[in-house]
């Protein structure tokens, strides 16, 4: 599946051996895999600036619908990430949409999946609208969440309520994306000491204004609690074009039909229930190929940049946790003073 196009696509980008790699691809070991998983566009929120469908039956081709669960039933999911990663150390996002909206299929593949020894991390996408008992009584010391805080769809105090639930719990959080469409720069930093005082690293998301760009005010933001190179891909001031990258031999992207794509190529592509998913073809195991965008934001792939040196755990979140806190660090210090 993957003919002529992955051909012209690799260059001659390859031969750098890093740290990154050396984590993700050692020369003694298993190799490690991440896949970002949008397991669905199903959600309980009405966020006007969402342009998912938000529908568990929303009609998406092929008689298949916007959420993976009703597309397959979970056992062949679970058998199909057994069958492609056993050899691996998986590395897993699950986003969507809101995963844990499907209570009882989700938590059955989470107790299944975290059980393998096979599975290193999950990390899960969530706006934290459920309750957290819902991973009391199993071991979930593999999974970290992605809280998103939307605070014109939840009540700041049961969202904080939660947080504190799951600490208490013992459950990894990550961070907590702030949805920043109502809220001044002073509100952010306000937010960033309570949370903070939970032991949580607060993350600015302002939205993108009709200009389909930031204002001044949301970018010295971002600038002041993001890490340098951070801010500069999240913010589309650095071109990511032909540059050097290892994320498309360590990830494929998978969508609610099963659909998977190396990387961030989605012409080389393939189905996850198919005997065997597609592959890039490179050289060798270090190999990297040239960025097809202009511009990278997301951070499971910005952060496989050859020269970023970050991932040197498969939980990049964790590892993009620790860069915010001693972002934050160096902020406080600057205007102490």
């Amino acid at each position: 599946m993957q003919g002529d196009y992955c051909d012209r696509i690799l260059g001659d980008a390859g031969g750098f051996v890093s740290t990154t790699m050396e984590t993700w691809r050692p020369v003694a070991g298993k190799p490690a895999v991440l896949v970002r998983w949008m397991m669905t566009e199903w959600c309980n929120y009405s966020c006007p600036y969402c342009p998912q469908t938000h529908g568990r039956w929303a009609e998406k081709g092929n008689g298949l619908t916007a959420h993976a669960f009703d597309n397959f039933p979970l056992a062949q999911w679970l058998e199909a990430f057994e069958r492609h990663f056993a050899s691996y150390r998986l590395s897993l996002v699950i986003t969507g949409g809101e995963p844990m909206v499907d209570r009882k299929n989700t938590i059955a593949f989470l107790k299944h999946m975290s059980a393998q020894s096979f599975v290193e991390c999950i990390r899960i996408d969530t706006n934290l609208w459920w309750d957290p008992e819902l991973l009391a009584g199993w071991d979930s010391s593999k999974i970290i969440l992605m809280c998103t805080f939307h605070p014109t769809q939840v009540d700041e105090e049961k969202f904080i309520q939660r947080i504190t639930k799951l600490i208490d719990m013992g459950v990894s959080i990550g961070m907590v994306n702030y949805v920043m469409d109502d809220a001044s720069p002073q509100k952010f930093k306000e937010r960033s000491m309570r949370f903070a005082e939970l032991g949580v690293i607060l993350h600015p998301n302002p939205l993108w204004g009709k200009s389909g760009s930031y204002t001044e005010s949301d970018l010295n933001l971002m600038r002041m609690a993001l890490p340098d190179r951070d801010f500069k891909l999240r913010s589309s001031s650095e071109i990511t074009k032909g540059k050097s990258c290892h994320f498309p031999i360590v990830g494929y992207e998978m969508n609610y039909k099963g659909i998977v794509a190396v990387g961030c190529y989605g012409k080389c592509d393939g189905g996850f229930f198919e005997e065997k998913l597609p592959k890039l073809p490179v050289p060798d195991r270090t190999s990297a190929v040239p960025c097809p965008f202009n511009y990278c934001s997301c951070l499971d792939k910005y952060s496989f940049l050859v020269g970023f040196e970050r991932n040197l755990s498969t939980n990049p979140l964790k590892e993009y946790s620790k860069a915010l806190w001693e972002r934050s660090k160096v902020t406080a210090e600057v205007e102490s003073g």
